[in-house]
């Protein structure tokens, strides 16, 4: 998984997208910090593109730590991976 490349926030939904995917399920919640970790961020910069991502309609927040993603942020997710 090549997770270098784009913006924190592209690689955080590619980073959950492949997470969710060695689940089966698409639409469970995972915790972010966990997510951030896998992409090397900071629990300050975590919260930061959870709010970006939630305000833009790709990840939609489920209690403090948890979230999951929509519609949308599957379909961003697709479009991002080669």
């Amino acid at each position: 998984m090549n997770t270098q490349k784009g913006t924190k926030e592209e690689r955080f939904l590619i980073t959950t997208y492949y997470e969710l995917s060695k689940l089966n399920d698409l639409e469970a919640p995972l915790n972010r910090e966990a997510i951030g970790r896998l992409n090397g961020l900071s629990p300050k910069v975590v919260q930061h593109v959870c709010n970006q991502l939630a305000h833009a309609n790709f990840i939609k927040k489920k209690g403090v730590e948890e979230f999951f993603l929509t519609q949308n942020g599957i379909d961003l997710a697709k479009s991002l991976i080669p």
